[in-house]
């Protein structure tokens, strides 16, 4: 039985879909030497595959098509040559846009992350919109299997794309090992160094889009700062930007935050987990995701959480967190000032937050995976 993954989205540049495919690809080698050794696994290369990460699984792979820029070109003709050349009999899509667009060849599953271009289309701009639905709609018609990794994903993607319940599947995201309590304080001050962050704060990290609802963390922050509840520490945002960065620096010069606010930018994939230890509490106020992993790497790293009572992050925080409504500013200023002020509260999140961490990995996802391309069938006979 030959898999393929499509490789456009190995690369750790791209954040939290790039982790899960590299965390996901790797543990699937890993596991299914031993207990699927009938898999052979064919990675399709892209332009924006890292040549390091594929480096380090040892897999096949085909570049064929490597040098293709246009995804169209990509999606409607060349990978589905690739899929007749290597003989695949299931290939995996390891986000939206990751299956053929037109040909269908053997069994299709995809990873769908979410679907919220579809419910705030409001907060993406028009381009994004618009290729967001042309990928969808082809999820809906192409893929066998749609896997997503919350159960709000779920109902998310019957509700609003019209996949039936039966093509999907909820397999829920893990948590690397490295992402512990305790590091290397000299690491750690390098780290801080490196980025330009102050000693004491509280983080943010997510791509930089009015979706994470940043203005309203914002807006939190300047209440606790004028009535004096921020306890001194500023508040780092952290991620790659996106859209409405510059609406973003301009709520923080009207709200009078210079000085108080870092924008760090884009964190390397090594220096995540400082940067979370090294905070006093993570605040991710979002008004989406299909999961929500920085919640879960915080908690790995004993950090506080403070999230949003929407969508899938209730299912991923548990009881370990704080939930606000991500709307309610006074909410949020009220839960922020609770946990600065309360230390006991802090430990019993820290606490907490480490113990449920330690129920998400990435083995029990490549586990379940693996079971998905198993259920679709054996090899095919081609000629």
């Amino acid at each position: 039985m030959r898999i393929g993954i499509e490789g456009k989205v190995l690369t750790p540049k791209i954040g939290g879909i790039g982790r899960y495919a590299i965390n996901l690809v790797k543990a699937l080698l890993s596991i299914s030497a031993e207990e699927y050794p009938d898999m052979e696994f064919v990675i399709f290369t892209a332009p924006q595959t890292d040549q390091s990460v594929l480096d380090g699984f040892g897999a096949v792979s085909c570049d064929r098509f490597r040098g293709i820029k246009s995804t169209l070109l990509r999606s409607s003709f060349f990978l589905p040559a690739g899929l007749v050349l290597e003989q695949i009999d299931v290939f995996h899509g390891l986000d939206q846009a990751g299956i053929p667009f037109f040909f269908k060849k053997g069994k299709y599953v995809v990873t769908l992350h979410d679907v919220v271009a579809l419910i705030l289309p409001e907060t993406f701009p028009l381009k994004h919109r618009l290729v967001s639905q042309v990928a969808l709609s082809v999820i809906r018609r192409q893929a066998d299997l749609v896997v997503v990794s919350s159960e709000s994903a779920k109902e998310d993607t019957v509700r609003y794309l019209g996949v039936e319940r039966e093509r999907i599947t909820v397999i829920p995201d893990g948590v690397e090992e490295r992402f512990q309590p305790l590091g290397d304080p000299v690491r750690s001050e390098a780290v801080r160094q490196k980025y330009g962050i102050p000693p004491e704060y509280i983080l943010f990290l997510g791509v930089l889009q009015p979706r994470k609802n940043i203005l309203t963390l914002l807006q939190a922050f300047s209440v606790l700062i004028a009535e004096k509840l921020d306890h001194g520490l500023k508040l780092v945002i952290a991620g790659e930007s996106g859209w409405g960065l510059a609406d973003m620096r301009k709520t923080v010069s009207s709200l009078g935050l210079q000085g108080h606010v870092v924008f760090p930018g884009f964190i390397e994939d090594e220096d995540l987990p400082d940067l979370y230890r090294g905070a006093h509490l993570f605040v991710y106020p979002s008004l989406y995701e299909g999961f929500g992993l920085p919640i879960l790497e915080a908690m790995a790293c004993g950090t506080p959480v403070i999230t949003s009572n929407m969508s899938s992050m209730p299912e991923v925080a548990g009881d370990a967190a704080v939930l606000v409504d991500p709307r309610d500013p006074k909410g949020l200023v009220s839960a922020m000032a609770s946990v600065l002020a309360d230390e006991a509260l802090r430990e019993k999140l820290r606490q907490k937050g480490i113990a449920r961490a330690r129920g998400f990995s990435w083995d029990a996802v490549a586990q379940k995976t693996l079971e998905v391309y198993a259920s679709l069938g054996g090899p095919k006979t081609w000629s």
